[in-house]
Parts: C-alpha cells; sequence; structure tokens
C-alpha cells in the first residue's frame, strides 16, 4: 500500500494519503466488516431472545427503529 503522511510546520502528522484505487479497497472492506458485525449482532440478539434474556419486538416495533 502506497501511503503518504502529511504533517504540519511542527512536524505533526495530521493526515494520511493514498492512491484512490487504495482508498476504495479500504471502504470495500469497512463495509464488509460493518455487514458481517451487524450480522453478528442480530445472531446475538437472536441468541438472547431464545434464551427469554430479551423481549422479542414485533414488526411494527422493528419497522419503527427504521
Amino acid at each position: 500500500m502506497n501511503v503518504q503522511f502529511v504533517s504540519n510546520s511542527k512536524g505533526k502528522v495530521t493526515a494520511v494519503q493514498l492512491p484512490l484505487k487504495e482508498w476504495q479497497e479500504v471502504e470495500r472492506k469497512l463495509e464488509a466488516f460493518n455487514m458481517a458485525a451487524s450480522i453478528k449482532s442480530g445472531f446475538e440478539e437472536m441468541q438472547q431472545i431464545e434464551k427469554g434474556e430479551l423481549k422479542a419486538k414485533t414488526l411494527e416495533e422493528f419497522l419503527h427503529e427504521l
């Protein structure tokens, strides 16, 4: 990965630059990671509902959250 660091006049790093194609790949991986985390969270919530640790939501409650 071709990363460049940008620093201010005091030498403090203030930004990072990378080629657009590499940034798009980072974004794609972050999106996939976030989706996997959401699925995992939903799965854990279902397990809690099955164990009686969490009350199931109605469809109306679920849609209201969106």
